[in-house]
């Protein structure tokens, strides 16, 4: 299974774990990580790290020097409507990204704080997945 997991990471990220199909964008939003500095960056797996500590960004150019970023891409599968969140710490490094770790959460770990009130305002959706129609996709760009 880590096997997979890998080559999914590193080919597929936006493929359903449930039926294998490519998964549709819904969000798609940048954060800084004050907490993660140059030289000190610690791997962490728990949602509850990245709830208390991310701050929403709308630019790379945003973040300061020697400070972390997070992107997070919330997909779901247009067949079996499976929802999985992909979440890349990584250190912006001229005009490339340094990536440190990628984490998947695919039982609504997050759905909370993505989709809370003063977050669903920043998207380019508004809301919540179940709010959203069936075939309606966004393609935002927040690595421009």
């Amino acid at each position: 299974m880590a096997l997979f997991r890998k080559l999914r990471e590193k080919f597929h990220d936006d493929w359903c774990s449930e039926c294998t199909t490519e998964m549709e964008i819904i969000r798609k939003q940048l954060y800084a990580m004050p907490e993660q500095r140059v030289g000190h960056f610690v791997p962490h797996r728990e949602p509850e790290y990245y709830i208390k500590h991310l701050i929403p960004v709308e630019r790379k150019a945003e973040i300061p020097t020697g400070m972390y970023a997070c992107g997070i891409i919330a997909y779901r599968c247009p067949q079996c409507g499976h929802r999985a969140v992909k979440l890349s710490a990584f250190l912006p490094v001229r005009d490339e990204e340094k990536v440190e770790q990628n984490l998947y959460f695919e039982h609504g770990e997050l759905d909370a704080f993505l989709w809370s009130a003063d977050q669903a305002g920043r998207s380019p959706v508004g809301g919540a997945p179940e709010e959203l129609g069936e075939k309606r996709v966004i393609q935002p760009t927040y690595y421009d």
